[in-house]
């Protein structure tokens, strides 16, 4: 089985991918939080920071395009292949309704005339690009709808008709959100159906659920050679090393973890607010791995100062067990 690391804006950004990958090494490859392409054909300075190869070495990470314009579209993918990428990935999936609202991410996929346009444009704009340019292949991050996991079988027939290196699918529509169970009835359709190959994506918390997902596929005459994991991972950095067989992660080495994420934060942020945020935010995934916790992370939650924050996180990880996070009969929340 292959793995790979979900994007999540906001969080998985460059200093996130590197510090994880040298703690907890394995990820096949690291997706980058999506660049959004405009009429200026200007990335914005964050987005020109994250995509930077330099900011990336030592790990395969590939950038993600979010827009509904292939004009756009493919300035990005030729300004991506010109800083060395040469795997990019469609957002097609992103069902957060200010995005959805400017038909871009999952709410495209209710629109499939327009969809059918864009890929259309993309991908047949990549077949004219010029024969000294160097290759580069388009993956499509998708939800099985907007409204409903019904539309996945129009969906999927869209995307037959072109060479999408990996339809990476999340089984949910855009209108779930993260709420309820996967339609693993909907992703088998798209997984049957599907010319190109499949990647799982979603609510994969533990080992269990990566096998579970495998034994479930294995009907279809191709199966599944990879999933994609975001907030499984964000609560556990070690679940990939335990998926391969490896040991739960122990506090000492989520303390190192830590550590080092929270100095370069602080080299990089504008001050002790925007870093203790971003902390903060991290943690209301990795607190899942403390049952004992919640006092300890409340106090995190509550810190106001740095010395708060430190003080705060010294007694949580000096004291706290730490155990397997997202164990199903305790889960309560999704997974992307």
């Amino acid at each position: 089985m292959h793995y790979y690391f979900a994007p999540l804006e906001g969080i998985t950004g460059y200093v996130y991918r590197t510090v994880h990958h040298r703690y907890f090494p394995g990820i096949d490859r690291y997706y980058m939080p999506f660049v959004a392409p405009n009429y200026t054909m200007h990335f914005k300075e964050k987005e020109k920071q994250d995509i930077d190869p330099a900011h990336n070495e030592g790990l395969t990470a590939v950038p993600q395009i979010l827009s509904n314009k292939a004009d756009e579209t493919l300035w990005a993918v030729e300004e991506l292949v010109d800083r060395g990428y040469r795997e990019i990935n469609l957002n097609l999936g992103c069902p957060m309704p200010t995005v959805a609202r400017k038909k871009k991410g999952s709410g495209l996929l209710k629109f499939t005339d327009e969809l059918d346009a864009y890929l259309d444009g993309v991908y047949n704009g990549l077949d004219r690009r010029q024969g000294d340019r160097p290759p580069v292949s388009l993956s499509v991050k998708t939800r099985l709808g907007t409204d409903s996991t019904d539309e996945a079988e129009a969906l999927v027939r869209i995307y037959n008709r072109y060479p999408v290196s990996e339809l990476i699918v999340h089984p949910r529509c855009q209108a779930d959100l993260y709420k309820g169970k996967p339609d693993m009835e909907a992703f088998l359709t798209v997984l049957r159906g599907s010319t190109n190959p499949v990647v799982y994506n979603g609510d994969l918390i533990c080992p269990e659920d990566v096998r579970e997902v495998g034994r479930m596929c294995e009907e279809a005459p191709q199966g599944i050679e990879s999933v994609m994991i975001g907030r499984g991972l964000l609560a556990d950095p070690s679940l990939v090393r335990q998926c391969r067989g490896g040991e739960l992660i122990t506090a000492q080495e989520l303390s190192a973890f830590h550590d080092e994420l929270y100095c370069r934060y602080r080299e990089i942020f504008p001050g002790d607010k925007v870093v203790l945020n971003h902390m903060k935010e991290l943690w209301s995934y990795m607190g899942k791995l403390f049952p004992d916790g919640a006092k300890c992370l409340k106090e995190i939650k509550k810190a106001g100062t740095r010395i708060q924050y430190e003080a705060a996180v010294r007694v949580l990880l000096g004291t706290c067990r730490v155990e397997r996070a997202g164990r199903k009969e305790n889960r309560t929340d999704g997974g992307k």
